[in-house]
């Protein structure tokens, strides 16, 4: 298993950890005798939002620079209740999933080689221009941006150089995840810690990541954050979460997306 440490990779936990201790200290009257607490709910609904910026290679996924945004909404079945924690059922859904690829578009070339057999070892004609794509071409990650070979022969010099160019393409797509599960301790208390998993499948018009992946792909993350109720029905959800996409090889190819997200949400609990 494979964790970045990178500052830019560490952005999205650091970011997690300020907005839950702004949830913790912003009403510090949350302690009083007087205050609302949460309480014991037969089931609860919310609705959140996703979001990541960046793909790595964390676990299993070979993909950068990859982000993700989703709407969606989740159901939560208490299955155990006592008095330190709550272990929940909770399936998600997201209608709305936009997934954006790096893309190659085109590139620019500046060539002077022997274009036949007979020209080796002869003066060659410069030439220079730009190739465009006639469809955008997804990559694993952009990589180098230029390419330059210089090559002697027979007393000739020639050379090569290109400069690549690249793009974003978005993909829109739904999901669902009803293999999800919750832990929620100190239930009686108004911050709770949470840890969570979540195991599902999402559907896209094409092929995700690349071409000839799959526009079936399987997903699963895991995380952990809290939940800050603001009175004792609703609360504010924020959770830190390890993504993977990949289409489990029934692709041609199955590069996978690896993402760190940001999960927030509302929660309305019901009795």
């Amino acid at each position: 298993m494979r964790f970045a440490c990178s500052p830019r990779r560490l952005l999205l936990p650091r970011l997690a950890l300020l907005i839950a201790a702004g949830l913790a200290a912003a009403p510090l009257r949350a302690q009083s005798p007087d205050s609302p607490r949460a309480a014991h709910f037969t089931h609860s609904f919310a609705i959140f939002t996703e979001y990541s910026p960046d793909s790595s290679p964390i676990i299993l996924g070979d993909s950068g620079q990859r982000k993700l945004v989703t709407l969606g909404a989740t159901y939560s079945l208490p299955l155990v209740q006592k008095r330190l924690w709550q272990f929940s059922w909770a399936p998600e859904i997201r209608p709305i999933i936009a997934e954006s690829d790096p893309v190659e578009t085109g590139y620019n070339y500046s060539i002077c080689v022997p274009l036949t057999l007979a020209a080796i070892g002869q003066p060659c004609t410069p030439q220079s221009g730009y190739a465009h794509y006639p469809h955008k071409i997804p990559v694993i990650h952009t990589g180098r941006r230029t390419e330059d070979n210089t090559f002697t022969f027979y007393g000739q010099t020639y050379y090569d150089d290109f400069t690549l160019f690249y793009g974003r393409r978005w993909t829109y797509a739904a999901g669902i995840s009803p293999v999800s599960f919750r832990a929620a301790f100190l239930p009686q208390r108004r911050l709770q810690p949470i840890l969570g998993f979540t195991g599902g499948f999402i559907v896209s018009p094409r092929d995700i990541p690349i071409f000839d992946s799959s526009a079936f792909n399987f997903t699963f993350s895991f995380g952990g954050g809290f939940q800050f109720w603001r009175t004792p029905t609703h609360a504010m959800l924020i959770e830190y979460r390890i993504h993977h996409l990949s289409n489990a090889d029934i692709g041609a190819v199955n590069p996978g997306v690896d993402s760190q997200i940001i999960h927030v949400g509302y929660v309305w609990g019901r009795r």
